[in-house]
This record gives structure tokens, C-alpha cells and sequence, in this order.
């Protein structure tokens, strides 16, 4: 089970543990994680994790990215900020989160909150299209990470 909130990010993959994402997608194979290079852009660092079965590294199912958003003050302007991305407009989800398909037919969901005085930023990026099957399991590791930001 992954840590609280830390005050400072150093990485993606502990806001979720591989377990929970094969948990909640019921995939009966097993899955790992994979911590990749975090990226700087603007002087905000990016952190990502990919998610994967464990017989099949080079195709991730999810990816998570977290970051503090210096440019927003609020969730709401995450959430405005993210719809850049999205194919659609983003539909509200769950409390801290909003999600959409993107131009290539899969689902971004975005989490964004106050946390440690910043507003920071999670997305989840599911390979699948939104599809009222996996909803649940979108919302069920949207609150999980929001719980950890």
C-alpha cells in the first residue's frame, strides 16, 4: 500500500501500487510498475509511472503523472487546463477529479487538489475508451490517488 502525501514529490508509483490498478481493472494477470524519467518542463517537474502486466512490459494499460501546478490556483483551473488534452469536454467524476477521451480514443482522468499549500495535479491515462464497464474502476483509482496527492 502506497504512502500518504509526501510533502515533497520524488516519484509517481507510490501514489499506486500495482496491485490496486490489477484489482480494480479485475485483470486476473499479474501487474508491475515501472518508475520513469522524470521530466521538466517550465521549471515544474513531471513524474510518471507506467502500469503493466507482468508478461507483457512494453504494453502499459495505464500511466500515472504527478506533478505540482505552480500555474494554477485552484482545481478548477487544473481541470480547465487539462481539457487541452481531451477530445471532449471533461465530464465532472468523482470530487478532485474530472475525466475525457482523448484524440486517440482513450480516457484521461485528471485529479487536482490542495495539498501541502500548491495545488497539485494527478493524471490517469487509460488505453481504453471511456465505456460505462470500467467507470467504476476509473473512479475507484481516481479517489485512491486523490486520497494520496
Amino acid at each position: 500500500m502506497a504512502a500518504a502525501s509526501p510533502e515533497r514529490l520524488s516519484a509517481a508509483c507510490p501514489f499506486l501500487d500495482s496491485g490496486e490498478v490489477q484489482h480494480e481493472l479485475a485483470d486476473g494477470n499479474s501487474f508491475e510498475s515501472t518508475e520513469q524519467e522524470p521530466e521538466t518542463q517550465g521549471g515544474v517537474t513531471l513524474y510518471a509511472c507506467s502500469y503493466h502486466r507482468a508478461l507483457d512490459s512494453h504494453a502499459s494499460l495505464v500511466e500515472l503523472g504527478v506533478g505540482d501546478a505552480p500555474g494554477f490556483d485552484s482545481p478548477e483551473a487544473a481541470f480547465q487546463g487539462s481539457a487541452r488534452g481531451c477530445a471532449d469536454e471533461p465530464k465532472p467524476f468523482t470530487d478532485d477529479a474530472v475525466y475525457c477521451t482523448t484524440p486517440l480514443g482513450s480516457t484521461t482522468v485528471t485529479i487536482a487538489k490542495r495539498s501541502h499549500g500548491r495545488i497539485r495535479i494527478a493524471q490517469l491515462a487509460f488505453r481504453r475508451a471511456p465505456s460505462d464497464a470500467f467507470l467504476d474502476a476509473y473512479a475507484a483509482l481516481a479517489k485512491t490517488v486523490a486520497g494520496r496527492l
